[in-house]
């Protein structure tokens, strides 16, 4: 893949505990499965000096222990499983359009010669002869007020018909307005009154740009000083959030975001990763 998706506040959500290196090896794990598009061989060292990073195993090791699922396969990141079957299966669908021709093309617009025309007024005989009455040339026997009823002539603009949507985009409009909610549900520290907050969220109706504000700004609230002291009581209600629209407040950051409670990132410096295996003279290990 050469290009994916990315989210910056979901990305800021989930790695502010991450210190300037570990958020370097993150990026690059990522780009490097994308590249592949499989999951990451190796063990920590050895994927180390793959993302140009070798002095840095350690923290290598931190993030793919926190962020990937060690598998007989290597290390996968589920996420990106999802993102790069997406991708494969919209390329597939594109293959399968282009056997086909491509796009339908538009119908011709003009109306066909077979329809019926009505011809020049001849003289009907009768108490007025010079009053004269249309005769349809479809049906010679139709005339008079039959043949007024509704003419049909050839420089009436056709009608255009509204183009239908495609295939399932009011159902995918439908599941990405629940889909942005649920991701922002998922971040949000505290969750209380869902259906509310659900409520609140359809009345703003982000599109993609305001749902990147408001991830952004809530980004912001996750590293504060005010969200992240005496475990987190101050964190407002994510209606009264979204009410009051507080992912536009400026907020002050926390002196280290590295102090918060309950954090899965420790003990990885003390582990020896090199258990197992042997020296080489350069100073590096082999299996």
């Amino acid at each position: 893949m050469n290009f994916f998706p990315f989210h910056p506040g979901d990305y800021m959500l989930r790695t502010a505990h991450l210190n300037v290196v570990e958020d370097a090896a993150y990026r690059r794990l990522i780009d490097l499965y994308y590249v592949n598009e499989s999951p990451i061989e190796g063990n920590a060292e050895s994927i180390a000096r793959v993302i140009r990073m070798r002095e840095h195993a350690i923290e290598v090791a931190a993030v793919l222990a926190e962020f990937f699922e060690a598998t007989e396969e290597g290390f996968r990141h589920h996420h990106c499983d999802k993102v790069i079957a997406q991708y494969h299966a919209k390329a597939k669908q594109a293959a399968e359009n282009g056997k086909r021709g491509g796009r339908p093309k538009k119908q011709d617009e003009s109306k066909p010669d077979s329809e019926p025309k009505l011809e020049e007024t001849e003289t009907v005989s009768g108490n007025n002869p010079e009053k004269t009455q249309p005769v349809n040339s479809a049906n010679p026997e139709e005339t008079g007020s039959k043949a007024n009823q509704e003419p049909l002539t050839n420089n009436q603009e056709p009608k255009e018909e509204p183009p239908l949507p495609p295939e399932g985009e009011c159902g995918d409009q439908v599941e990405a307005a629940e889909d942005l909610f649920s991701r922002f549900w998922k971040l949000y520290p505290r969750k209380t009154d869902k259906a509310k907050a659900q409520k609140a969220w359809a009345k703003l109706n982000p599109d993609q740009p305001l749902f990147e504000e408001i991830m952004a700004g809530l980004g912001r609230c996750c590293v504060c000083r005010d969200w992240t002291k005496d475990e987190g009581q101050y964190i407002p209600h994510p209606t009264t959030w979204l009410n009051g629209r507080r992912w536009e407040d400026e907020v002050k950051p926390a002196s280290n975001v590295h102090h918060l409670p309950n954090s899965r990132h420790t003990g990885f410096a003390e582990r020896d990763y090199t258990q197992g295996l042997y020296e080489r003279e350069d100073g590096t290990h082999g299996f």
